[in-house]
């Protein structure tokens, strides 16, 4: 995978899950994309990676939450 963000929150499954643990999810993706979190495990995502992915799910996830906006940092 070139940009790395699980497939699995494109299907049918993920958006049947509970709105508290989908929220939790979003909120923990966002964290990592947008660079709040920095652990050594997302060490390797560029701020490019990062505004790549971002973008990718603007334009491919209906519904994405609207914090899920242009990585700057």
């Amino acid at each position: 995978m070139k940009y790395p963000c699980s497939y699995m929150i494109y299907p049918s499954a993920f958006d049947a899950l509970p709105e508290d643990l989908k929220d939790a999810t979003y909120a923990r993706i966002w964290r990592i994309l947008s660079g709040e979190e920095r652990g050594k495990r997302y060490a390797e995502l560029t701020l490019e990676d990062r505004r790549a992915v971002v973008e990718i799910l603007r334009e491919t996830k209906k519904r994405l939450p609207d914090y899920f906006q242009a990585v700057t940092r």
